[in-house]
Parts: C-alpha cells; structure tokens; sequence
C-alpha cells in the first residue's frame, strides 16, 4: 500500500492595496525616524532579509522537500 500524496499547504492572499500602503507607511515612517536615506536604506535591506529568512524557514517547514545538493536543485524546486 503506498502512502498518500502529501497534501500542498494553502497561502492566504492579501489585498495588493493594503500591502501598497501599508509598506508606504513603514518607508515613510523611517524616513522620518531617520535622517540619512543611507540609513533608511539599511535598515530596510536587513529587514528584507530578516523577512527573505522567514519566507525560507517557513516555505521548508511546509512543504516536503527533499534535501538539496545543489543551487539548480534549490531553483528547480522553489520555481514549482
């Protein structure tokens, strides 16, 4: 007897408006906490990683991927 398929997770979606502004308000926000578009900048790029960190973590926690050996692997896997 053969297992069953295992069953792929589903994502909420939300509404593209309410990303827009809400990611508008945080950039605004900073620019106002901050005085230097430089430190704008890199308190936004460690945050996009902080954020890429999780999206990873949590793509793997959910789905039954197999050990990768190589960086084609890993596209080939992430593209489907």
């Amino acid at each position: 007897m053969s297992r069953p398929a295992p069953k792929k997770p589903e994502y909420q979606k939300i509404n593209k408006d309410l990303f827009v502004l809400t990611y508008g308000a945080l950039v605004a926000q900073l620019c106002k906490d901050y005085e230097k578009d430089e430190d704008v900048n890199r308190y936004l790029d460690r945050m996009g990683y902080g954020i890429g960190t999780r999206l990873v973590e949590d793509f793997l926690a959910r789905s039954c991927v197999r050990r990768c050996h190589s960086y084609s692997e890993i596209i080939d896997i992430i593209a489907q």
